[in-house]
């Protein structure tokens, strides 16, 4: 990425230049089976948000392996960004609630004392320095942004005054976006409500509803693998991977796409009330389902994206997909996932196999109606959750242009 103009009495600095970078070394890498559910507490990518860091859902490790690292024990004020897999996701680590390190695909930022944490944290959510995450990302099956390319990404730095009130700023207008999306999350939680109460818990089936392995239910299919050859040219289709497919729902505001002709289409094409489910990632994103209500034309996924197509005389889409997403699933997915290098993914036999609890078809549609009413409240939150990103991103850049910081007087 080049440069931009900067303001007077900006400069430019490296990453490396104005904080210490550190992540867990290779050959001290844990295993999943070392992970005990005491003690020091291990975040993972799924752990950390837009939104902030979750200290609920986490694992744990011994005593002597959290001391065998100091160099990533994390403190208040350090930034943590992710390095492998989903590169470039980015907090900051405002507390913690006990003595806390971080997986190996994650690297811990500590900015030095001339350096503000919060303006830090905001920068590196920018667009700016995300583009420099993709520009030099080396990997292809996963991919990495590593620490020599960590630390040479170009930071603007202005005095401190100036990089505390840009923070300021930005702080309000994120929490802003937090309140939106608890609301959201209230929506969701409901929702989940609404589904045991209707089917029980699909970890005890109270209901004692038949169950039936996933490959007797639908049809199941593997996705398209990206490469140079299908670059779009001639026949370009939007290409959903899994930065699309989120639990419940889709998110379309950045779509790529792939070279598909015309006679190769129908094999991969998706239909409305196909659902997308990952094939892996961290703890939290293995098996996270999403349906496809059919908003492109002509789309096609992923090859780390399963497509699950229905036999819709037995089950209807939207249960299936809250079934998927449910704890008593997503804990299944965790248990059958294999972990390599911090990763973990499940495999298409794995998914075939998974049960599923079958309530008649028309308690299911009564469940899919709840949802569709609840999706209408959903969809104005999240047309106001956009208008508030939309402004938060713009102060973003703003505030890194030196707009906002105009009239700002020089320390002393």
């Amino acid at each position: 990425m080049e440069n931009f103009p900067l303001s007077y009495q900006w400069v430019w600095k490296t990453l490396g230049e104005i904080a210490e970078i550190k992540g867990r070394i290779g050959w001290r890498g844990l295993k999943k089976s070392e992970y005990t559910t005491e003690g020091p507490i291990l975040l993972s990518i799924g752990n950390i948000s837009e939104f902030g860091i979750d200290f609920e859902n986490v694992d744990h490790l011994t005593w002597e392996r959290y001391r065998e690292s100091p160099e990533i024990m994390i403190q208040p004020g350090d930034i943590i960004i992710a390095k492998d897999g989903t590169l470039g996701k980015v907090a900051l680590v405002k507390s913690i609630p006990y003595e806390t390190t971080i997986s190996s695909t994650l690297a811990k930022v500590r900015p030095n004392p001339k350096v503000d944490p919060a303006y830090l944290y905001y920068y590196m959510r920018s667009s700016y320095f995300q583009a420099q995450v993709i520009g030099s990302r080396t990997g292809t099956a996963v991919q990495h942004f590593v620490q020599k390319n960590m630390k040479l990404a170009k930071i603007p730095v202005p005095t401190l005054a100036t990089q505390k009130c840009i923070a300021g700023i930005l702080e309000r207008a994120h929490k802003l976006m937090i309140k939106r999306e608890q609301a959201n999350q209230l929506t969701g939680k409901i929702i989940q409500s609404v589904f045991l109460k209707m089917f029980g818990d699909p970890a005890t089936n109270p209901k004692r509803w038949p169950i039936h392995r996933l490959l007797e239910l639908a049809e199941l299919r593997g996705g398209i693998q990206l490469s140079r050859q299908r670059r779009p040219k001639n026949f370009p289709r939007p290409y959903l991977t899994i930065r699309n497919v989120y639990s419940g729902r889709l998110d379309l505001s950045d779509v790529r796409y792939i070279e598909v002709p015309d006679n190769r289409l129908e094999r991969w094409v998706l239909k409305p009330g196909d659902l997308l489910v990952l094939e892996g990632g961290d703890r939290d994103d293995v098996g996270r389902t999403a349906m496809f209500r059919g908003e492109l034309k002509n789309c096609v996924h992923q090859n780390h994206v399963f497509r699950v197509r229905v036999n819709k005389d037995l089950l209807v889409p939207e249960y299936l997909m809250h079934y998927l997403n449910s704890d008593h699933v997503k804990s299944q997915f965790f248990m059958l996932a294999k972990a390599t290098t911090g990763i973990n993914s499940i495999n298409m036999t794995q998914l075939k196999s998974v049960g599923v609890l079958c309530p008649p078809i028309a308690i299911q549609e009564h469940f899919a109606h709840f949802v569709e009413r609840a999706a209408l409240l959903n969809s104005r939150q999240i047309q106001s959750a956009s208008e508030i990103n939309e402004l938060f991103h713009s102060l973003m850049r703003k505030g890194f242009s030196g707009e906002l910081s105009r009239g700002i007087p020089a320390e002393a």
